[in-house]
């Protein structure tokens, strides 16, 4: 997630040097002329000297500075483009065209949008490094900039605004969850091979010896007994394709705002996908909210991260359209690979949802609903709320039904405001 992206080079507006130079030193120009005229007027010599003076240093101070805005030039660093929330972080504005040794004294302030903050900065003769963390998942513009030019008195000074030059994507922090219910399969014609992509770790088959196979397949209590390092053997199997869709849209009035909310879904869908990525699975990520995105279907890194980026631009929103899941489902029945396992993170739901999503039964090998009616769960280490909410009647419903549900291939959880998140969706 490591990209030190660079920004184009933000030059001066265009404006004529007349202009800049007479709005910086009309002012200047204006007293050092009165003094003259008032020398003349008394014939003062102590007038003239003064006001040749300052004559002479607002043309010539004006003129350095008009210079030097005219050939200044900034370029801002970041160090991640793709960063977690709270992950520290790092921008660099930094100007050129600019003398170090003249009598302009240069300061460029980078100025950074809400749930950005800066930690500490450092100032260089050419530009600034600002350290700064974000705290909320989404996409940032960087590299606006406020650039003053002033003379050694601080009497002249032009100002100017870069605009924006990159985007930070923050994407949530993961949790790490203990286990999820992931639908399996034999593999083709009943083979067995030495090395499958995925294994079902519930069937222990027996040990062989180690041959280079990742640590986690290593019988640690078997060595110890043997001596020497054997690995354990499941039955292979090869997996579903896992298929998140995280509905961010909120059909009803909630107690909390929908920016709980979507940090809430955005936290469990990063979890999960980091889970089954993982473990080698092919997943796909469908983020319906403000707008819907569909990364497709892979199991790389790079995929991992277009996923994350997803989840990171969408945004929740209340909508009065109920059947926006169920829509989609429909119209891209095609796009979704033959029985995939349908993860499904959302607010709320109701019976003729899942009826619906019954019908739809056939076209997927398990349906997982994970429903956040209160728009939050328990963080690890976390204390619990001295307090439970009541269930709506629309919620006990649904609980009675989770059985039947099971029945017929849909895992229905529902996570509280005291269930721990580490035990989501586990088998």
């Amino acid at each position: 997630m490591k990209a030190p992206p660079e920004g184009r080079p933000n030059t001066a507006a265009p404006s004529t040097g007349f202009r800049v130079f007479f709005r910086t030193a009309g002012a200047g120009l204006l007293v050092s002329l009165l003094m003259l005229a008032l020398a003349l007027l008394l014939r003062s010599a102590s007038f003239l000297v003064v006001g040749l003076a300052a004559l002479s240093y607002t043309v010539l101070l004006c003129g350095i500075l008009t210079v030097e805005y005219q050939r200044l030039t900034v370029t801002s660093v970041l160090r991640h483009s793709v960063a977690t929330v709270r992950q520290p972080n790092m921008l660099t504005c930094t100007a050129s065209g600019y003398r170090v040794t003249g009598p302009v004294l240069l300061s460029v302030e980078p100025l950074l949008p809400p749930y950005v903050i800066r930690r500490h900065s450092r100032k260089d003769d050419d530009g600034t490094t600002v350290f700064f963390d974000a705290t909320r998942k989404g996409q940032y513009s960087l590299g606006s900039a406020r650039i003053s030019l002033q003379d050694p008195l601080g009497i002249f000074r032009i100002q100017r605004s870069v605009p924006s030059q990159l985007t930070l994507t923050v994407v949530p922090r993961p949790i790490s969850l203990a286990a999820m219910h992931i639908a399996l399969t034999s593999p083709l014609d009943g083979q067995r091979v030495r090395y499958a992509p995925n294994v079902d770790t519930s069937q222990l088959t027996g040990t062989h010896p180690y041959d280079g196979e990742p640590m986690n397949r290593i019988h640690w209590k078997m060595s110890a007994h043997t001596g020497t390092l054997v690995v354990k053997d499941f039955t292979p199997s090869a997996s579903q394709t896992i298929i998140l869709l995280v509905n961010y849209t909120v059909h009803l009035d909630t107690g909390f705002t929908l920016e709980a909310l979507d940090d809430t879904l955005s936290t469990a869908a990063a979890s999960i996908l980091h889970y089954v990525h993982d473990r080698n699975l092919p997943f796909g990520l469908v983020a319906i909210g403000s707008h819907t995105d569909w990364t497709g279907t892979g199991r790389d890194r790079v995929h991992l991260l277009s996923c994350l980026t997803a989840v990171a631009r969408a945004q929740a929103v209340q909508t009065e359209d109920p059947g926006i899941v169920l829509d989609w489902l429909n119209q891209n029945a095609r796009v979704i690979p033959a029985q995939s396992q349908l993860v499904l993170l959302a607010h709320e739901m109701d019976e003729t949802e899942v009826v619906h999503l019954l019908k739809q039964r056939e076209h997927f090998a398990r349906i997982t609903i994970i429903l956040f009616p209160e728009g939050t769960f328990l963080l690890p280490g976390e204390h619990q709320a001295p307090y439970y909410l009541k269930d709506t009647p629309r919620l006990l419903r649904l609980r009675s039904l989770q059985r039947v549900l099971r029945e017929n291939g849909i895992e229905l959880t529902i996570v509280g405001l005291n269930d721990p998140i580490t035990t989501l969706a586990s088998g």
